[in-house]
């Protein structure tokens, strides 16, 4: 899962479950989501509210682009 700042500046990356798929008449896509690693300890670095979804874990390629971008990185986990 990756979530950008609202900037667009720093990207931040963790790794998750998807656990349920309900359904609420607002977003299009909705999932809850098990998250992987020390999301507790970094809760506070999330700066954004929309969030990407890949199938499989691509952090370190994801990370890896993102750095060569001239980005912020931030992987939790």
């Amino acid at each position: 899962m990756l979530a950008p700042d609202f900037a667009g500046r720093r990207w931040l990356g963790i790794e998750g479950e998807i656990i349920d798929t309900p359904f609420f008449p607002i977003c299009r896509t909705q999932l809850d989501v098990r998250l992987k690693g020390d999301w507790e300890q970094r809760i506070e670095e999330i700066r954004g509210f929309h969030w990407m979804v890949a199938f499989g874990n691509y952090l370190r390629e994801i990370g890896y682009a993102v750095r060569k971008a001239g980005l912020d990185w931030l992987k939790i986990g």
